[in-house]
Protein backbone atom coordinates (compact mmCIF):
# COMPACT_ATOMS: atom_id res chain seq x y z
CA UNK A 1 0.00 0.00 0.00
CA UNK A 2 1.42 3.39 -1.04
CA UNK A 3 1.53 6.23 1.45
CA UNK A 4 -0.32 8.78 -0.68
CA UNK A 5 -3.36 10.93 -0.06
CA UNK A 6 -6.84 9.66 -0.91
CA UNK A 7 -7.87 10.59 -4.44
CA UNK A 8 -8.50 9.36 -7.95
CA UNK A 9 -5.52 7.69 -9.59
CA UNK A 10 -4.91 6.01 -12.94
CA UNK A 11 -2.24 4.79 -15.34
CA UNK A 12 -0.25 2.71 -12.85
CA UNK A 13 3.15 1.55 -14.20
CA UNK A 14 6.53 0.81 -12.64
CA UNK A 15 10.26 1.24 -13.27
CA UNK A 16 13.34 0.24 -11.32
CA UNK A 17 12.98 3.03 -8.75
CA UNK A 18 9.28 2.83 -8.00
CA UNK A 19 5.82 3.25 -9.44
CA UNK A 20 4.28 5.92 -11.67
CA UNK A 21 0.65 7.00 -11.70
CA UNK A 22 -1.56 9.93 -12.66
CA UNK A 23 -3.21 11.85 -9.82
CA UNK A 24 -6.42 12.61 -11.70
CA UNK A 25 -7.77 16.15 -11.38
CA UNK A 26 -10.39 15.90 -14.16
CA UNK A 27 -12.31 12.58 -13.87
CA UNK A 28 -14.12 13.26 -17.16
CA UNK A 29 -10.91 13.26 -19.26
CA UNK A 30 -8.57 11.44 -16.89
CA UNK A 31 -6.11 14.34 -16.97
CA UNK A 32 -3.89 15.19 -14.02
CA UNK A 33 -0.33 15.21 -12.71
CA UNK A 34 2.09 12.34 -13.32
CA UNK A 35 3.55 11.21 -10.00
CA UNK A 36 6.40 8.89 -8.99
CA UNK A 37 6.51 7.06 -5.67
CA UNK A 38 9.89 5.82 -4.49
CA UNK A 39 9.02 2.70 -2.52
CA UNK A 40 12.37 2.46 -0.72
CA UNK A 41 12.35 6.11 0.34
CA UNK A 42 8.58 6.23 0.87
CA UNK A 43 8.47 9.54 -1.01
CA UNK A 44 6.13 10.90 -3.72
CA UNK A 45 7.38 13.37 -6.34
CA UNK A 46 5.76 15.03 -9.38
CA UNK A 47 7.29 14.20 -12.77
CA UNK A 48 5.12 16.43 -14.97
CA UNK A 49 1.92 18.42 -14.36
CA UNK A 50 -1.28 18.69 -16.35
CA UNK A 51 -1.05 15.82 -18.80
CA UNK A 52 -3.78 13.83 -20.52
CA UNK A 53 -1.95 10.49 -20.42
CA UNK A 54 1.48 8.91 -20.76
CA UNK A 55 3.41 5.82 -21.81
CA UNK A 56 6.53 4.57 -20.06
CA UNK A 57 9.44 3.45 -22.24
CA UNK A 58 10.60 -0.16 -22.16
CA UNK A 59 13.70 0.85 -20.15
CA UNK A 60 11.59 2.81 -17.67
CA UNK A 61 13.78 5.87 -18.15
CA UNK A 62 11.60 7.98 -20.47
CA UNK A 63 7.94 8.89 -20.77
CA UNK A 64 5.87 9.91 -23.76
CA UNK A 65 3.16 12.24 -22.47
CA UNK A 66 0.10 13.89 -24.01
CA UNK A 67 -0.15 17.62 -23.24
CA UNK A 68 -3.29 18.29 -25.27
CA UNK A 69 -5.46 16.84 -28.03
CA UNK A 70 -2.61 17.01 -30.57
CA UNK A 71 0.49 17.67 -28.46
CA UNK A 72 2.97 15.01 -27.38
CA UNK A 73 6.21 15.31 -25.47
CA UNK A 74 9.11 13.12 -24.34
CA UNK A 75 10.68 13.60 -20.93
CA UNK A 76 12.87 11.87 -18.39
CA UNK A 77 11.04 9.75 -15.84
CA UNK A 78 12.37 12.10 -13.17
CA UNK A 79 10.83 14.92 -11.08
CA UNK A 80 10.07 18.44 -12.34
CA UNK A 81 9.78 17.88 -16.08
CA UNK A 82 8.31 20.63 -18.27
CA UNK A 83 4.99 19.79 -19.98
CA UNK A 84 5.36 22.75 -22.35
CA UNK A 85 8.32 21.12 -24.13
CA UNK A 86 6.42 19.20 -26.77
CA UNK A 87 7.40 17.63 -30.06
CA UNK A 88 7.01 19.29 -33.45
CA UNK A 89 4.75 16.85 -35.24
CA UNK A 90 4.19 18.93 -38.38
CA UNK A 91 6.62 16.79 -40.41
CA UNK A 92 5.77 13.48 -38.76
CA UNK A 93 4.87 10.83 -41.30
CA UNK A 94 4.60 7.07 -41.11
CA UNK A 95 5.09 4.66 -43.93
CA UNK A 96 2.55 1.85 -43.91
CA UNK A 97 2.79 -1.36 -45.88
CA UNK A 98 -0.89 -2.43 -46.14
CA UNK A 99 -0.07 -6.13 -46.56
CA UNK A 100 1.96 -6.17 -43.34
CA UNK A 101 -0.62 -4.07 -41.47
CA UNK A 102 -3.50 -6.26 -42.64
CA UNK A 103 -1.71 -9.38 -41.38
CA UNK A 104 -1.22 -7.70 -38.00
CA UNK A 105 -4.89 -6.61 -37.86
CA UNK A 106 -6.12 -10.13 -38.55
CA UNK A 107 -3.85 -11.53 -35.85
CA UNK A 108 -4.79 -8.80 -33.35
CA UNK A 109 -8.51 -9.33 -33.97
CA UNK A 110 -8.02 -13.04 -33.42
CA UNK A 111 -6.06 -12.32 -30.20
CA UNK A 112 -8.75 -9.95 -28.93
CA UNK A 113 -11.37 -12.67 -29.13
CA UNK A 114 -8.98 -15.25 -27.68
CA UNK A 115 -8.24 -13.10 -24.63
CA UNK A 116 -11.54 -11.25 -24.05
CA UNK A 117 -14.38 -13.57 -25.13
CA UNK A 118 -16.40 -14.70 -22.11
CA UNK A 119 -15.78 -18.42 -22.85
CA UNK A 120 -12.09 -19.42 -22.81
CA UNK A 121 -13.07 -22.57 -24.73
CA UNK A 122 -14.26 -20.28 -27.58
CA UNK A 123 -17.58 -22.13 -27.90
CA UNK A 124 -15.72 -25.36 -28.65
CA UNK A 125 -13.53 -23.98 -31.45
CA UNK A 126 -9.86 -24.82 -31.94
CA UNK A 127 -9.01 -21.14 -32.05
CA UNK A 128 -5.48 -21.59 -33.37
CA UNK A 129 -6.82 -23.69 -36.21
CA UNK A 130 -9.39 -20.98 -36.93
CA UNK A 131 -6.57 -18.44 -37.26
CA UNK A 132 -4.60 -20.64 -39.64
CA UNK A 133 -7.73 -21.18 -41.73
CA UNK A 134 -8.20 -17.47 -42.38
CA UNK A 135 -4.54 -16.41 -42.37
CA UNK A 136 -4.04 -18.68 -45.37
CA UNK A 137 -6.27 -16.27 -47.33
CA UNK A 138 -4.23 -13.14 -46.49
CA UNK A 139 -2.21 -13.27 -49.76
CA UNK A 140 -5.49 -12.78 -51.63
CA UNK A 141 -6.50 -9.66 -49.66
CA UNK A 142 -6.26 -6.64 -51.97
CA UNK A 143 -8.34 -4.06 -50.06
CA UNK A 144 -9.30 -3.23 -46.47
CA UNK A 145 -12.85 -4.38 -47.29
CA UNK A 146 -11.44 -7.80 -48.21
CA UNK A 147 -9.82 -7.93 -44.77
CA UNK A 148 -13.11 -6.97 -43.10
CA UNK A 149 -14.75 -9.86 -44.94
CA UNK A 150 -12.14 -12.29 -43.54
CA UNK A 151 -12.50 -10.92 -40.01
CA UNK A 152 -16.28 -11.10 -40.22
CA UNK A 153 -16.09 -14.72 -41.30
CA UNK A 154 -13.75 -15.45 -38.38
CA UNK A 155 -16.21 -13.70 -36.05
CA UNK A 156 -18.98 -15.97 -37.32
CA UNK A 157 -17.11 -19.02 -36.05
CA UNK A 158 -17.97 -17.95 -32.48
CA UNK A 159 -21.74 -18.30 -33.06
CA UNK A 160 -22.42 -15.44 -30.65
CA UNK A 161 -24.31 -12.19 -30.65
CA UNK A 162 -22.66 -8.80 -30.24
CA UNK A 163 -19.57 -9.81 -32.22
CA UNK A 164 -19.04 -6.81 -34.47
CA UNK A 165 -16.33 -5.71 -36.89
CA UNK A 166 -15.86 -2.00 -37.61
CA UNK A 167 -13.66 -0.68 -40.41
CA UNK A 168 -10.57 1.34 -39.63
CA UNK A 169 -8.53 4.05 -41.36
CA UNK A 170 -10.18 3.84 -44.75
CA UNK A 171 -10.75 6.90 -46.96
CA UNK A 172 -14.36 7.98 -47.03
CA UNK A 173 -16.13 10.39 -49.35
CA UNK A 174 -17.40 13.30 -47.21
CA UNK A 175 -21.19 13.23 -47.07
CA UNK A 176 -23.05 16.37 -48.07
CA UNK A 177 -26.26 16.10 -46.09
CA UNK A 178 -29.50 17.30 -47.61
CA UNK A 179 -32.01 19.43 -45.73
CA UNK A 180 -35.45 18.46 -44.45
CA UNK A 181 -38.46 20.53 -43.49
CA UNK A 182 -40.08 18.06 -41.07
CA UNK A 183 -43.03 17.55 -43.35
CA UNK A 184 -44.56 15.23 -45.90
CA UNK A 185 -44.09 16.96 -49.25
CA UNK A 186 -46.16 15.65 -52.14
CA UNK A 187 -46.51 16.50 -55.82
CA UNK A 188 -49.10 19.22 -56.36
CA UNK A 189 -50.60 21.11 -59.27
CA UNK A 190 -48.65 22.73 -62.13
CA UNK A 191 -45.40 21.04 -61.08
CA UNK A 192 -45.30 22.67 -57.64
CA UNK A 193 -45.13 20.76 -54.34
CA UNK A 194 -47.71 20.74 -51.58
CA UNK A 195 -47.15 20.44 -47.83
CA UNK A 196 -49.37 17.47 -47.02
CA UNK A 197 -48.45 17.06 -43.35
CA UNK A 198 -46.29 18.96 -40.88
CA UNK A 199 -44.81 16.78 -38.15
CA UNK A 200 -45.40 18.27 -34.69
CA UNK A 201 -42.12 18.65 -32.89
CA UNK A 202 -40.61 19.33 -29.51
CA UNK A 203 -38.59 22.33 -30.60
CA UNK A 204 -36.64 22.69 -27.38
CA UNK A 205 -34.68 19.55 -28.36
CA UNK A 206 -32.79 19.72 -31.66
CA UNK A 207 -33.35 16.08 -32.77
CA UNK A 208 -37.10 16.75 -32.48
CA UNK A 209 -37.11 20.26 -33.94
CA UNK A 210 -39.83 20.73 -36.56
CA UNK A 211 -38.72 23.59 -38.85
CA UNK A 212 -42.15 24.59 -40.15
CA UNK A 213 -43.59 24.92 -36.62
CA UNK A 214 -40.98 27.36 -35.32
CA UNK A 215 -41.89 30.89 -34.31
CA UNK A 216 -42.30 33.24 -37.22
CA UNK A 217 -42.67 30.53 -39.87
CA UNK A 218 -46.02 31.32 -41.45
CA UNK A 219 -46.68 27.98 -43.18
CA UNK A 220 -49.54 25.52 -42.83
CA UNK A 221 -50.59 22.16 -44.20
CA UNK A 222 -52.02 22.49 -47.70
CA UNK A 223 -49.72 25.34 -48.70
CA UNK A 224 -47.70 25.03 -51.89
CA UNK A 225 -43.94 25.50 -52.07
CA UNK A 226 -43.33 27.65 -55.14
CA UNK A 227 -39.56 28.08 -54.86
CA UNK A 228 -36.57 27.38 -52.62
CA UNK A 229 -33.81 30.00 -52.50
CA UNK A 230 -35.14 31.47 -55.70
CA UNK A 231 -35.18 28.19 -57.65
CA UNK A 232 -38.66 27.40 -58.95
CA UNK A 233 -40.08 24.20 -57.52
CA UNK A 234 -41.64 23.26 -60.86
CA UNK A 235 -38.18 23.17 -62.42
CA UNK A 236 -37.26 19.88 -60.65
CA UNK A 237 -38.80 16.42 -60.55
CA UNK A 238 -37.86 15.64 -56.97
CA UNK A 239 -38.49 18.29 -54.32
CA UNK A 240 -35.38 17.34 -52.36
CA UNK A 241 -33.17 18.41 -55.26
CA UNK A 242 -33.89 21.90 -53.97
CA UNK A 243 -32.46 21.04 -50.54
CA UNK A 244 -29.25 19.30 -51.59
CA UNK A 245 -26.32 20.10 -49.25
CA UNK A 246 -28.56 22.35 -47.14
CA UNK A 247 -28.86 20.44 -43.85
CA UNK A 248 -28.94 22.85 -40.92
CA UNK A 249 -28.97 25.90 -43.19
CA UNK A 250 -31.48 28.72 -43.39
CA UNK A 251 -33.35 28.55 -46.70
CA UNK A 252 -35.89 30.95 -48.15
CA UNK A 253 -39.17 29.36 -49.18
CA UNK A 254 -41.70 30.97 -51.47
CA UNK A 255 -45.09 29.62 -50.39
CA UNK A 256 -48.65 30.17 -51.47
CA UNK A 257 -52.09 28.81 -50.67
CA UNK A 258 -52.45 28.00 -54.38
CA UNK A 259 -50.19 26.50 -57.04
CA UNK A 260 -49.09 29.83 -58.42
CA UNK A 261 -46.16 32.20 -58.08
CA UNK A 262 -48.59 35.11 -58.09
CA UNK A 263 -49.16 36.33 -54.56
CA UNK A 264 -46.56 34.00 -53.02
CA UNK A 265 -44.94 35.06 -49.74
CA UNK A 266 -41.44 34.26 -48.47
CA UNK A 267 -40.43 32.66 -45.19
CA UNK A 268 -36.98 31.81 -43.84
CA UNK A 269 -36.65 28.32 -42.40
CA UNK A 270 -33.70 26.52 -40.79
CA UNK A 271 -33.72 22.98 -42.18
CA UNK A 272 -33.16 19.75 -40.31
CA UNK A 273 -30.44 17.24 -41.19
CA UNK A 274 -32.78 14.32 -40.44
CA UNK A 275 -36.47 13.71 -39.86
CA UNK A 276 -35.89 10.50 -37.93
CA UNK A 277 -36.73 12.04 -34.54
CA UNK A 278 -39.87 13.75 -35.85
CA UNK A 279 -41.13 10.64 -37.61
CA UNK A 280 -40.47 8.62 -34.46
CA UNK A 281 -42.51 11.07 -32.39
CA UNK A 282 -45.31 10.90 -34.94
CA UNK A 283 -45.29 7.09 -34.87
CA UNK A 284 -45.49 7.04 -31.06
CA UNK A 285 -48.28 9.61 -31.00
CA UNK A 286 -50.24 7.58 -33.55
CA UNK A 287 -49.91 4.43 -31.37
CA UNK A 288 -50.99 6.33 -28.28
CA UNK A 289 -54.00 7.83 -30.07
CA UNK A 290 -54.95 4.37 -31.35
CA UNK A 291 -54.79 2.89 -27.84
CA UNK A 292 -56.77 5.79 -26.45
CA UNK A 293 -59.51 5.36 -29.08
CA UNK A 294 -59.71 1.56 -28.83
CA UNK A 295 -59.84 1.60 -25.02
CA UNK A 296 -62.03 4.65 -24.54
CA UNK A 297 -59.18 6.43 -22.78
CA UNK A 298 -58.69 3.69 -20.16
CA UNK A 299 -55.28 2.35 -21.30
CA UNK A 300 -51.96 4.20 -21.51
CA UNK A 301 -49.11 3.61 -23.96
CA UNK A 302 -45.32 4.00 -23.71
CA UNK A 303 -42.74 3.16 -26.39
CA UNK A 304 -39.12 2.51 -25.42
CA UNK A 305 -36.78 2.88 -28.45
CA UNK A 306 -33.77 1.41 -26.64
CA UNK A 307 -32.35 0.90 -23.17
CA UNK A 308 -29.75 3.63 -23.64
CA UNK A 309 -30.12 7.35 -23.00
CA UNK A 310 -33.02 7.77 -25.42
CA UNK A 311 -35.02 4.90 -23.94
CA UNK A 312 -34.58 6.15 -20.39
CA UNK A 313 -35.49 9.65 -21.54
CA UNK A 314 -38.66 8.41 -23.20
CA UNK A 315 -39.63 6.40 -20.11
CA UNK A 316 -39.34 9.45 -17.88
CA UNK A 317 -41.04 11.63 -20.49
CA UNK A 318 -43.96 9.36 -21.35
CA UNK A 319 -44.67 7.62 -18.03
CA UNK A 320 -45.88 10.55 -15.85
CA UNK A 321 -48.82 11.26 -18.18
CA UNK A 322 -49.86 7.57 -18.14
CA UNK A 323 -49.71 6.71 -14.44
CA UNK A 324 -53.40 7.40 -13.84
CA UNK A 325 -54.54 5.09 -16.67
CA UNK A 326 -56.28 1.90 -15.56
CA UNK A 327 -53.91 -0.27 -17.64
CA UNK A 328 -50.66 0.25 -19.51
CA UNK A 329 -49.06 -1.00 -22.74
CA UNK A 330 -45.25 -0.94 -22.79
CA UNK A 331 -44.01 -1.19 -26.39
CA UNK A 332 -40.59 -2.86 -26.62
CA UNK A 333 -40.76 -3.41 -30.38
CA UNK A 334 -37.73 -2.14 -32.32
CA UNK A 335 -35.90 -1.61 -29.02
CA UNK A 336 -32.22 -1.37 -29.96
CA UNK A 337 -30.83 -2.22 -26.53
CA UNK A 338 -27.94 -0.50 -24.78
CA UNK A 339 -27.63 -0.56 -21.01
CA UNK A 340 -28.88 -3.46 -18.89
CA UNK A 341 -32.47 -2.28 -18.17
CA UNK A 342 -32.63 -3.13 -14.48
CA UNK A 343 -33.47 0.44 -13.53
CA UNK A 344 -36.14 0.69 -16.24
CA UNK A 345 -37.92 -2.46 -15.11
CA UNK A 346 -37.78 -1.28 -11.48
CA UNK A 347 -39.70 1.83 -12.47
CA UNK A 348 -42.27 -0.12 -14.50
CA UNK A 349 -42.75 -2.56 -11.62
CA UNK A 350 -43.29 0.07 -8.93
CA UNK A 351 -46.45 -0.07 -6.87
CA UNK A 352 -47.75 2.80 -4.73
CA UNK A 353 -46.64 2.65 -1.10
CA UNK A 354 -49.01 5.39 0.06
CA UNK A 355 -50.92 8.44 -1.22
CA UNK A 356 -50.72 12.14 -0.40
CA UNK A 357 -53.80 14.36 -0.46
CA UNK A 358 -53.35 18.01 -1.31
CA UNK A 359 -56.01 20.65 -1.33
CA UNK A 360 -57.82 20.79 -4.65
CA UNK A 361 -55.91 17.84 -6.11
CA UNK A 362 -56.53 14.14 -6.50
CA UNK A 363 -54.56 11.80 -4.18
CA UNK A 364 -51.01 11.43 -5.44
CA UNK A 365 -49.13 8.15 -5.18
CA UNK A 366 -45.76 7.70 -3.56
CA UNK A 367 -43.57 6.90 -5.42
CA UNK A 368 -45.03 9.22 -8.02
CA UNK A 369 -43.78 7.17 -10.99
CA UNK A 370 -45.76 4.02 -10.26
CA UNK A 371 -48.68 2.18 -11.84
CA UNK A 372 -50.94 -0.35 -10.12
CA UNK A 373 -53.10 -1.59 -13.01
CA UNK A 374 -52.56 -4.52 -15.43
CA UNK A 375 -49.86 -4.25 -18.07
CA UNK A 376 -48.86 -5.81 -21.38
CA UNK A 377 -45.60 -5.60 -23.29
CA UNK A 378 -45.24 -5.72 -27.09
CA UNK A 379 -42.17 -7.47 -28.54
CA UNK A 380 -40.83 -8.49 -31.95
CA UNK A 381 -37.71 -9.78 -33.67
CA UNK A 382 -36.15 -6.31 -33.55
CA UNK A 383 -36.36 -6.14 -29.76
CA UNK A 384 -32.68 -6.73 -29.22
CA UNK A 385 -29.99 -6.92 -26.54
CA UNK A 386 -31.33 -4.74 -23.70
CA UNK A 387 -34.59 -5.06 -25.64
CA UNK A 388 -34.33 -8.84 -25.04
CA UNK A 389 -33.59 -8.37 -21.34
CA UNK A 390 -36.49 -6.01 -20.69
CA UNK A 391 -39.27 -8.50 -21.63
CA UNK A 392 -37.39 -11.27 -19.79
CA UNK A 393 -37.47 -9.12 -16.64
CA UNK A 394 -41.11 -8.17 -17.34
CA UNK A 395 -42.06 -11.86 -17.35
CA UNK A 396 -39.82 -12.67 -14.37
CA UNK A 397 -41.60 -10.04 -12.25
CA UNK A 398 -45.01 -11.23 -13.53
CA UNK A 399 -45.93 -7.72 -14.66
CA UNK A 400 -48.23 -8.86 -17.46
CA UNK A 401 -48.65 -10.49 -20.86
CA UNK A 402 -45.99 -10.51 -23.59
CA UNK A 403 -47.56 -10.06 -27.03
CA UNK A 404 -46.00 -10.19 -30.49
CA UNK A 405 -43.16 -12.32 -31.85
CA UNK A 406 -39.96 -13.76 -30.41
CA UNK A 407 -37.20 -11.26 -29.66
CA UNK A 408 -33.77 -11.12 -31.33
CA UNK A 409 -31.89 -13.29 -28.83
CA UNK A 410 -28.60 -11.49 -28.23
CA UNK A 411 -27.47 -11.34 -24.62
CA UNK A 412 -23.75 -11.85 -24.48
CA UNK A 413 -22.82 -8.33 -23.49
CA UNK A 414 -20.00 -5.92 -24.24
CA UNK A 415 -17.82 -4.05 -21.76
CA UNK A 416 -15.00 -2.79 -24.00
CA UNK A 417 -11.77 -4.22 -25.40
CA UNK A 418 -8.65 -2.97 -27.24
CA UNK A 419 -8.90 -1.58 -30.77
CA UNK A 420 -6.88 -2.34 -33.89
CA UNK A 421 -3.83 -0.53 -35.19
CA UNK A 422 -5.63 1.39 -37.94
CA UNK A 423 -8.50 2.59 -35.76
CA UNK A 424 -10.81 -0.31 -36.55
CA UNK A 425 -12.34 -2.51 -33.89
CA UNK A 426 -13.67 -5.95 -33.23
CA UNK A 427 -16.01 -6.47 -30.29
CA UNK A 428 -15.52 -9.34 -27.89
CA UNK A 429 -18.59 -10.08 -25.72
CA UNK A 430 -17.40 -10.56 -22.16
CA UNK A 431 -20.49 -11.56 -20.13
CA UNK A 432 -23.41 -13.88 -20.92
CA UNK A 433 -26.96 -13.92 -19.60
CA UNK A 434 -28.06 -16.61 -17.15
CA UNK A 435 -31.42 -17.01 -15.45
CA UNK A 436 -31.73 -17.04 -11.67
CA UNK A 437 -31.57 -20.85 -11.62
CA UNK A 438 -28.12 -20.80 -13.21
CA UNK A 439 -29.14 -21.77 -16.74
CA UNK A 440 -28.03 -20.08 -19.95
CA UNK A 441 -30.97 -18.10 -21.31
CA UNK A 442 -32.07 -15.71 -24.08
CA UNK A 443 -28.82 -15.76 -26.12
CA UNK A 444 -29.52 -17.47 -29.46
CA UNK A 445 -33.14 -18.13 -28.46
CA UNK A 446 -34.78 -14.81 -27.57
CA UNK A 447 -37.83 -14.25 -25.40
CA UNK A 448 -41.03 -15.81 -26.73
CA UNK A 449 -44.41 -14.09 -26.37
CA UNK A 450 -47.30 -15.40 -24.31
CA UNK A 451 -49.56 -14.54 -27.24
CA UNK A 452 -48.05 -14.61 -30.71
CA UNK A 453 -49.23 -11.87 -33.06
CA UNK A 454 -47.55 -11.10 -36.38
CA UNK A 455 -47.66 -7.48 -37.54
CA UNK A 456 -48.20 -8.41 -41.16
CA UNK A 457 -47.13 -5.78 -43.73
CA UNK A 458 -50.49 -5.51 -45.46
CA UNK A 459 -52.25 -4.65 -42.20
CA UNK A 460 -49.53 -2.20 -41.16
CA UNK A 461 -49.84 -0.55 -44.60
CA UNK A 462 -53.54 -0.09 -43.88
CA UNK A 463 -52.72 1.80 -40.68
CA UNK A 464 -53.45 -1.18 -38.44
CA UNK A 465 -51.30 -2.46 -35.58
CA UNK A 466 -52.26 -6.07 -34.81
CA UNK A 467 -50.02 -6.49 -31.74
CA UNK A 468 -51.25 -3.29 -30.20
CA UNK A 469 -54.89 -4.13 -30.97
CA UNK A 470 -54.46 -7.52 -29.26
CA UNK A 471 -52.89 -5.87 -26.21
CA UNK A 472 -55.88 -3.56 -25.86
CA UNK A 473 -58.22 -6.55 -26.13
CA UNK A 474 -56.29 -8.49 -23.47
CA UNK A 475 -56.11 -5.56 -21.04
CA UNK A 476 -59.79 -4.65 -21.40
CA UNK A 477 -60.65 -8.26 -20.58
CA UNK A 478 -58.41 -8.09 -17.49
CA UNK A 479 -60.04 -4.84 -16.41
CA UNK A 480 -63.50 -6.38 -16.84
CA UNK A 481 -62.52 -9.26 -14.58
CA UNK A 482 -60.53 -7.25 -12.06
CA UNK A 483 -61.44 -3.54 -12.18
CA UNK A 484 -58.91 -1.10 -10.78
CA UNK A 485 -60.47 0.48 -7.72
CA UNK A 486 -60.15 4.28 -7.75
CA UNK A 487 -58.41 5.94 -4.84
CA UNK A 488 -60.64 8.61 -3.32
CA UNK A 489 -59.77 10.60 -0.24
CA UNK A 490 -62.33 10.33 2.59
CA UNK A 491 -63.61 13.54 4.21
CA UNK A 492 -61.00 15.17 6.37
CA UNK A 493 -61.56 14.60 10.12
CA UNK A 494 -63.64 17.32 11.77
CA UNK A 495 -64.82 15.90 15.12
CA UNK A 496 -61.79 15.57 17.35
CA UNK A 497 -63.87 14.65 20.43
CA UNK A 498 -62.64 15.01 23.98
CA UNK A 499 -59.07 14.62 25.07
CA UNK A 500 -58.09 10.96 25.09
CA UNK A 501 -60.97 9.86 22.81
CA UNK A 502 -60.26 8.37 19.35
CA UNK A 503 -60.82 10.55 16.28
CA UNK A 504 -64.08 10.12 14.33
Amino acid sequence: MLGVAAGTYGGLTANASGVLYVAVSDPQSGAGDLKHFDIDAGKETTIVKGIGGYTLSATGEKILFRAGPDKLGIAEAKPDQDASKTLNLSKLEQRIDPKIEWAQILRDGWRTWRDWFYDPDMHGNDWEAIYQKYAALLPSVAHRNDLDYLINEMAGELNAGHVYVERGDEPQVPRKAGGFLGAEIVAGDDGYFRIDKIFPGQNWSDPFRSPLTEAGVNVKEGDYIIAVDGVAANSVQNFYQLLENKAGRVVRLSVNSKASASGARTVDVKTQGSEEGLRYLDWVQQRRAMVDKLSGGRIGYIHLPNTLLEGNRELFKQFPAQITKEALIVDDRYNGGGFIPDRMIEILARQPLNYWKRRGLEPQAQPFLSHRGPKAMLINGLSSSGGDALPFYFRELKLGTLIGTRTWGGLIGLSGNPGLVDGGTVSAPTFRFMDKDGNWAVENEGVSPDIEVVDTPHLVAQGRDPSLEKAVEVLLAELAENPVKPINAPPAPSDFGKPGEPLN
